[in-house]
């Protein structure tokens, strides 16, 4: 039988010899009936002192497996549960996870690092000096995480409290180590490693996140709550800090609640997401049936968790309108905005000094907002801007941008104000000063942007490298002739910039040079393929950004549009635009295959920004805008306006922005997702 029975004759931090009387760090169903794995005191007692103590939660609720709801439905049958311990843990908390586990049918596991012996003593916290002696308690371990693998166990929890303090020391004792041998430490490349393995639920309350500060890629842009204490430190290591009412945050595979106080919640929604996990990597026969049923669980879990966190009353608010509205009835305080979105001053006497900001649209379709909304309020603050098309053709406003009836083909709601209509109109006017911007002779072509050689051709013409360095360099002082570039979106950035090797050297440069690099929507494509070849990384490794989510992507009804065969001003009559027969003219190409994503943005972006960047992109928030130094991110269609504003205070903020900046519903930026 295993059984642990421990006394508590000892003072924290000594423990009086003999005071154990029989040990094991495996708890089971069968152990729970006997109630001897709770610890005793040793001084005399009145009769009955070795019945289980009551356990009173901080809810003030007593816990009795007698009386649990979830008992008789056994939802932890079969279920292994590791529990990594130190001296200084909780001691109801370890309490609660040995009477409850075995009452919902699971087997718990105590594992700590033993430093080479067969078995520790570790002692709870005392958080008080008024706190009474019999308080005090011995846990006797036995179980070594180096002799375990994560894949042996369907759940692995880190205890809160200073636990997680403790398992990142360094072996051995007293070293001193370096920086680089943090992560060496057991404890710390067990839990390390059950995060790598997405088939084990993870959990970790108030302190525990401590055990991957070691390793932040792990932690970086995962959505945790932690207590206030270690908040700084997860923060730093790149998680995404969700302060939730309920202070419990689902992450696919990793639980956190705040604090103790929680841990009601806490385990629940562990035992709650362990039905939508597969069983452990330990050896066992499973089933066909069984591991279709999990595939199916576990994606339509991922996904029930990405609906869920979103808010209904957002889905389909345009605040974009207001500042569309301020542009055409010229209201509009830029500096006001720029000081509301990004909490800098913006210095109104610079924009007039500055060369042209560059912004390159597509001639197959951009999204009117992201071109008129940009243009309009650099135009407004004094900026002087240059479009840029694939060959010099003006670039065309997709008719759906046009159109506030038009519903989105993943939100289905209407994604065009009126009054976003009414500023593209403004720019197509012929008569607008707006549409000078948009003549072809006004326009930079980027066709006479320099490619590189196709490898057979080089093959057999080997001067065709050096021609290359030539017109390269002519492609390169491009960015000295302007002080920003702006990539805009809409469908027909994927087909005209998407690849486009010329337009990627000539971001390249605006990188190096350390020029604002502004991407919108599916422009952010050109910018995530664009490779620095010191590194052979995109642009984007280490930075933190945004595009759109896997939740904003059709799955049908995408396509672009073949270049426009008319002129924009042969839909004007007697001041009216003929909207119908615009969209009558457009010709939709739509490669693909119905009932898939034609691009799969998310995945391109977290590829490009890798294990050291950050992904943010708030699933239904009317903004989703990331500042990382001179790379700007926008989402979708609304996000040029917060983006440009970002762009400004980044040239002209008095101090300039820089570093880290996200802003999402409530259009004020924040320095942490």
């Amino acid at each position: 039988m295993n059984t642990l029975i421990c006394r508590r004759d000892f003072v924290k931090g000594s423990v009086a010899a003999g005071a154990l009387v029989s040990a094991s760090s495996a708890f089971g169903a069968n152990q729970l009936a006997t109630g001897n794995e709770i610890d005793q005191p040793i001084a005399p007692q009145p009769s009955g002192c070795f019945d289980a103590p009551r356990l009173i939660l901080p809810s003030g609720r007593e816990y009795s497996s007698a009386t649990d709801p979830l008992a008789k439905e056994k939802p932890l049958l079969g279920k292994k549960i590791a529990v990594l311990v130190e001296t200084e843990y909780i001691y109801d908390e370890i309490e609660y996870y040995k009477r409850r586990i075995p009452a919902l049918g699971g087997e718990v596991y105590l594992l700590a690092y033993l430093w080479g012996k067969p078995s520790l003593d570790f002692v709870n916290d005392i958080d008080s000096p008024d706190r009474r002696i019999t308080d005090v308690h011995r846990l006797t371990v036995t179980e070594c995480v180096t002799h375990h693998d994560p894949s042996e166990f369907d759940v692995v929890i880190c205890a809160a409290n200073y636990v997680a303090v403790r398992l990142r020391e360094v072996p051995p004792v007293g070293s001193l180590a370096s920086p680089e041998q943090t992560s060496s430490a057991p404890a710390v490349q067990f839990f390390a490693r059950a995060m790598e393995n997405r088939k084990i639920l993870k959990a970790a309350m108030c302190h525990a996140l401590w055990i991957l500060t070691p390793r932040p890629d792990l932690l970086r842009g995962r959505r945790i709550i932690c207590h206030t204490v270690v908040l700084a430190d997860i923060h730093n290591a790149g998680a995404v800090y969700v302060p939730a009412e309920n202070h419990v945050v689902i992450d696919n595979d990793l639980v956190t609640a705040r604090s103790f106080a929680d841990i009601e919640p806490y385990f629940e929604t562990i035992v709650a997401r362990i039905s939508k996990f597969p069983s452990s990597g330990r050896p066992a026969v499973a089933s066909t049936k069984d591991i279709l049923d999990q595939t199916v669980a576990t994606s339509v879990g991922a996904l029930e968790d990405r609906f869920s966190a979103i808010s209904a009353d957002i889905v389909g608010v345009r605040p974009v309108a207001k500042a569309a509205r301020g542009l055409l009835d010229g209201t509009l305080d830029v500096a006001t905005e720029v000081k509301r979105m990004t909490g800098v001053d913006y210095d109104t006497s610079y924009p007039a000094k500055h060369k042209p900001i560059l912004l390159a649209a597509s001639k197959f379709g951009v999204w009117a907002s992201e071109v008129t909304l940009v243009v309009g309020t650099l135009l407004k603050a004094g900026y002087r801007v240059k479009i840029a098309t694939e060959d010099g053709s003006p670039p065309h406003f997709l008719g759906p941008s046009l159109d506030p009836a038009f519903a989105d083909g993943a939100w289905r709601c209407s994604v065009v104000s009126p009054e976003e209509r009414d500023l593209a109109l403004k720019f197509l006017n012929p008569g607008s000063p707006e549409h000078v911007l948009l003549k072809r002779e006004n326009l930079v072509d980027l066709s006479q942007l320099a490619k590189p050689p196709q490898v057979g051709d080089y093959l057999k013409n080997r001067s065709l490298l050096e021609q290359y360095r030539k017109a390269l360099r002519n492609t390169v002082e491009i960015s000295d002739q302007y002080d920003a570039i702006v990539v805009a979106g809409g469908s027909g950035a994927i087909p005209g910039f998407m690849d486009d090797r010329g337009l990627q050297s000539l971001i390249l440069a605006f990188h190096n040079l350390g020029k604002p690099i502004m991407a919108e929507c599916n422009g952010g494509l050109a910018v995530a393929q664009t490779v620095d070849p010191r590194t052979g990384k995109s642009i984007l490794a280490g930075r933190a950004v945004t595009t759109h989510s896997w939740l904003d992507e059709y799955q049908s009804g995408w396509g672009w549009t073949a270049a426009f065969p008319q002129s924009t001003d042969a839909f004007w009559s007697n001041g009216q635009f003929d909207l119908k027969s615009y969209q009558t003219a457009e010709k939709w190409v739509s490669p693909g295959i119905g009932g898939n994503p034609l691009i799969d943005s998310e995945g391109l972006f977290k590829n490009a920004a890798g294990s050291d960047g950050l992904f943010f992109s708030p699933a239904g928030s009317p903004y989703s805008v990331v500042v990382d130094e001179n790379l700007i991110t926008c989402r979708t269609t609304p996000d040029g306006y917060p983006g440009v504003l970002a762009l400004m205070a980044t040239m002209d903020g008095r101090p300039s922005l820089r570093g880290r900046l996200f802003i999402d519903a409530d259009e004020r930026g924040r320095r942490q997702p």
